[in-house]
């Protein structure tokens, strides 16, 4: 680390605690004498809301509790895990206070600026320090006192404000994808007035229940005595369904169900499967390009008929006529639920067979542009994670330095001045952590470094496991395949290292060694698995150590300056490629090869994209294969071969 590790209280900022009040002395409009209280849900995605506030009258604030201008409001204590440590700074001017659930840390400008400090809350070095930190079961918080002690990386004011300017222009341009999300999601429903005006309002097209549409209704099966597990078939829950009819598929957990099973309950193309318990409304159209899956046991499925066009469905169920009338449907308060006959009862438009065709080729294009504006987005937030961490590494401002050389030595003295004067003790350097299998090596990417001096001991211990015995072993670890995970769990060096922490650990080394990828300590690979049964062949996650050239992700510095030169519109890809040259070898193609697998950073398969069958000889063909179906330039992708 190339800046010193500087404590942030007292030196560099003060740590204020909330207001204190009961239920009984809130309210919840605002009244005379009463001041607006920020409560931990008013933090959202780094911005802070004003919905949903209560008002406590003046005499529970202090004078220091009032907000001001760029105070950054952290969350230390809620019910929720995912809210706590969640922080945002405030940008505007805002007359209140915050709840004791939230603590507001207010920077000295003259040391640390609160942008800077507020994306440093965001950054991966947070969010280590905050799992070792967090305390409770049902409540959890972290203590005032150990904010107050957190060590951060503290580069000059000037380098700070270089880092505040580049990551707002990252920030910009993840908002700008944002925006086109929710365009899309206005085009589709602008697209579906001007075919068939408002649904529900619109006299010009005959009403029908919708039950003479569809061809059979069946209830989710249920599988009480099987547990989910790595391999089979998904099974679609309520929370997988999207509010535009889509599904999120690959989030679905899987069940091994039997060949049988599987015949009997899969779902066949242009099902429409509906939430009928607890939360009324959520459905989707199951239209055969995901994956195979079974309804869960609280959805009904539904066959629709050839009279009726399926993406015309979709986008009428998603309607507020609709939604509204499965709401009136409702047989139970306590519990709401609702069964099929009472959903094919409702009255449903049924335009023209024609005018439905002609609209679901217009809401397919729009879908298809759509997913490629999600994907976009998806691949620049992994991105945005990236350069987050390259900032607080110092790689991003490494040349940047440079050119300001004399700019920063003079800043440094005067930081440092100021830091004699009030006590504060630095840290110039962060020392590499090393164990008898992670080694220092003075080659090694420093961020690596911080990286592994920023691991629970737990991910310690599992990373020097997994590498020791893949290295004896002289193999990746097939995660996917139980019995090779089982044995990796099993293993003496294994079951030693993690003694300390209790037995039973598979799921929690299965989701560390996620985490170790997602933050390039170990690689991610896919590998081949044939089943000696049937001759069939699947690929399976596998993860391996990194090879020595392998200092950095792929979502590198180049990458940085490549979307930072590119106009905020463009589109941008990453894929990971899984090659097979031994297929091209047989096949007589010598030199060349067959692609197994795409996946983007997130892992989503995109495989669908490209030939398989076809036989490359080099990957930039394959990159032009690519932009031609993703109607984009083939500068705007980045392959990484495996």
């Amino acid at each position: 680390m190339i800046w010193p590790q500087v404590q942030l209280a007292p030196s560099l900022a003060r740590v204020v605690r909330g207001v204190t009040f009961s239920q009984a002395d809130a309210a919840g409009a605002p009244f005379e004498g009463g001041v607006p209280v920020l409560r931990a849900g008013n933090i959202q995605q780094q911005l802070i809301t004003d919905r949903d506030l209560v008002w406590v009258n003046r005499a529970f604030v202090g004078g220091d509790q009032y907000l001001q201008r760029n105070d950054i409001v952290v969350c230390t204590s809620s019910g929720s895990a995912t809210l706590v440590g969640k922080s945002a700074i405030l940008k505007e001017e805002f007359e209140g206070t915050w709840g004791a659930f939230n603590a507001v840390v207010r920077s000295r400008p003259e040391l640390l600026l609160p942008q800077y400090f507020s994306f440093w809350l965001s950054s991966e070095g947070f969010r280590f320090w905050k799992d070792r930190q967090v305390q409770g079961a049902n409540i959890q918080n972290i203590r005032q006192s150990a904010i107050e002690s957190i060590r951060l990386p503290l580069p000059t004011l000037p380098e700070q404000q270089r880092i505040v300017d580049v990551l707002q222009e990252v920030d910009a341009l993840r908002e700008a994808k944002q925006r086109a999300i929710s365009l899309c999601d206005s085009l589709g429903k602008a697209l579906f007035e001007e075919h068939f005006g408002i649904a529900g309002a619109s006299t010009q097209w005959p009403m029908e229940p919708f039950g003479k549409h569809t061809t059979y209704s069946k209830y989710g099966p249920r599988f009480p005595d099987q547990s989910y597990s790595d391999t089979g078939i998904h099974v679609l829950r309520t929370t997988d369904m999207n509010a535009d009819g889509t599904i999120r598929w690959w989030e679905a957990p899987k069940l091994a169900l039997t060949e049988k099973q599987i015949r009997e309950h899969a779902l066949k193309p242009g099902t429409l499967v509906i939430s009928r318990s607890g939360t009324i409304g959520p459905f989707a159209l199951f239209d055969g390009k995901e994956d195979q899956c079974v309804a869960g046991a609280y959805l009904i499925e539904f066959g629709l008929a050839d009279s009726i066009e399926p993406e015309y469905v979709r986008a009428l169920f998603s309607t507020p006529y609709v939604q509204q009338m499965l709401r009136k449907a409702v047989r139970s308060v306590a519990q709401p639920n609702i069964n099929a006959p009472n959903i094919q009862a409702i009255q449903i438009p049924v335009p023209p067979r024609d005018r439905q065709v002609v609209f679901s080729k217009h809401v397919r294009l729009l879908r298809e542009w759509t997913k490629q504006v999600i994907d976009s987005a998806r691949a620049f937030d992994s991105f945005g994670q990236a350069v987050v961490g390259e900032a607080f590494s110092g790689d991003l401002t490494s040349q940047w330095r440079q050119m300001h050389s004399e700019e920063i030595a003079e800043a440094a003295r005067a930081r440092d001045t100021l830091l004699r004067e009030r006590g504060s003790g630095i840290a110039l350097s962060v020392k590499p952590v090393a164990t008898t299998s992670v080694q220092a090596d003075p080659t090694v990417h420093p961020a690596r470094h911080w990286l592994l001096g920023e691991l629970s001991e737990f991910q310690r211990q599992v990373l020097a496991a997994f590498t020791t015995y893949c290295q004896t072993s002289g193999e990746s670890l097939l995660v996917e395949d139980p019995d090779v995970f089982a044995r990796f769990c099993d293993d003496a060096m294994v079951t030693e290292r993690l003694q300390p922490f209790g037995t039973s650990h598979g799921n929690r080394i299965r989701r560390s060694l996620s985490q170790l990828a997602a933050v390039g300590l170990i690689a991610k690979v896919t590998l081949p698995k044939d089943d000696p049964e049937t001759g069939e062949r699947d690929y399976l996650k596998a993860f391996r150590p990194l090879r020595a050239e392998e200092f950095t992700r792929m979502a590198d510095m180049q990458t940085l300056h490549k979307v930072l030169s590119t106009p905020a519109n463009a589109q941008r890809y990453y894929f990971q490629v899984q090659v097979d040259h031994e297929a091209s070898e047989r096949a007589g193609a010598d030199g060349m090869f067959q692609v197994i697998s795409l996946e983007d950073g997130d892992g989503k398969d995109f495989t669908h994209l490209i030939d398989q069958g076809r036989h490359y000889a080099s990957i930039d063909q394959l990159n032009l294969d690519l932009a031609a179906a993703l109607k984009v330039p083939a500068a705007h992708i980045e392959l990484e071969a495996e």
